[in-house]
């Protein structure tokens, strides 16, 4: 049975994080002509989730580097065979997720997380979509935020679809955005829930269609 990795001490400073961050922020810019908007309303302290649409594998790193703090992320399970490079992944704020199965424990790291002050990174599409059109969301996204008590600011990417879609070994350039909106705050109850989840996705759209316009 493998040994679980200890949780990574919730003050500590990732020097290479915020090297990194600076470093895809340079290169986005040279190569996608990246724009970030909205990143004043990621809060300055405490927990918060980042909802964010997902239209490629470029999207963790774009969430990454132009949030304001440090994120945490899922990563599956099959990212953590490899010792070293899960042990780099781990420094970067990941945690394994079973994706085969209803994962509580990773649920727990996550709320664990949050209520330590630190930011959680969800795709509540929980694919990445094929059309550029954001898919409906799961509203497990704010029974988290409730159990942690904690906002969700929602976020949406536009052009990682096109640098990297599908099928496709390799990213390519592309004009790549990202806005965040205004933080939502939880309320109590799987209805509630459900709408939260309406509302989030709502606000995800207009999001993505004012950053679409961008040139």
């Amino acid at each position: 049975m493998r040994k679980e990795a200890s949780e990574p001490r919730p003050k500590r400073k990732r020097v290479h994080y915020a090297i990194s961050q600076l470093a895809a922020w340079f290169l986005f810019v040279l190569i996608f002509g990246f724009r970030c908007f909205g990143r004043d309303r990621i809060p300055r302290r405490g927990g918060c989730i980042i909802a964010c649409s997902h239209q490629s594998f470029l999207d963790p790193i774009i969430i990454g580097f132009s949030s304001s703090r440090a994120v945490n992320y899922l990563a599956r399970s099959t990212l953590f065979k490899n010792s070293l490079f899960a042990a780099l992944i781990r420094s970067y704020g990941a945690m394994e997720l079973e994706r085969e199965e209803a994962d509580v424990k990773a649920l727990k790291k996550c709320v664990e997380r949050l209520r330590r002050g630190e930011i959680v990174l969800l795709f509540p599409e929980g694919t990445r979509t094929r059309t550029g059109e954001i898919g409906p969301l799961k509203p497990g996204v704010f029974l988290m935020s409730s159990r942690a008590g904690v906002p969700v600011v929602p976020a949406a990417v536009d052009g990682s679809l096109k640098s990297w879609p599908r099928g496709k070994i390799f990213p390519r350039p592309a004009s790549v955005r990202i806005a965040y909106g205004e933080p939502i705050y939880p309320e109590k109850g799987a209805a509630s829930y459900r709408k939260q989840a309406e509302e989030l996705r709502d606000r995800m759209k207009k999001l993505q269609a004012r950053i679409a316009c961008v040139r």
